[in-house]
């Protein structure tokens, strides 16, 4: 069959799948981030990509430790640290619940750091070809701000890839 039989749709899924192989999922946990990974595995199932989960923390272990209720008088700086690290884990756990991981592959990882700085910067060491990143209503700052958040804006800005942004109310 020639390309010309074929439907514009999967010519344009076949050019797709040539040119994105590694898609960055930053991830806070949050609702936002989850709408983002879900359609990141939908796109990495379709175009036989690799994904690649990050989060990145930008607070202390302490003040991690503390928010999050894992701080007791006995605690250890090394014991925080190892709570903490516990904890993303069982989060990364639960955003991959009930994905079935033969069908992609997908690798996860936590980074410490500013978000912005620390996302661009995997994404050029991985060598990503499309990052998916939930949006997030910051606040007022301006109207950029205000629809898609700072972090968010940083990555479009200065990402060596296209940005996907999705939406909370995305369904599939």
């Amino acid at each position: 069959m020639d390309d010309s039989a074929l439907s514009p749709v999967t010519s344009r899924q076949g050019g797709l799948k040539q040119m994105i192989k590694t898609i960055l999922v930053p991830t806070d946990f949050s609702e936002h981030s989850q709408r983002a990974f879900e359609r990141a595995r939908d796109l990495a199932e379709q175009l036989e990509a690799k994904l690649y989960l990050l989060h990145v923390q930008t607070e202390s272990a302490l003040r991690i430790a503390v928010k999050e209720g894992l701080l007791d008088g006995a605690s250890t700086d090394e014991k925080l640290c190892e709570a903490v690290d516990q904890l993303i884990e069982q989060r990364f756990s639960q955003v991959l619940s009930g994905f079935d991981r033969s069908q992609i592959a997908i690798e996860h990882t936590s980074r410490r750091g500013e978000q912005a700085a620390v996302i661009v910067a995997y994404a050029q060491e991985i060598g990503a070809d499309l990052i998916v990143i939930g949006r997030r209503g910051a606040g007022l700052i301006d109207e950029v701000r205000a629809v898609i958040g700072s972090v968010t804006e940083s990555i479009i800005r200065k990402s060596p890839c296209p940005v996907m942004v999705v939406r909370r109310e995305h369904r599939r």
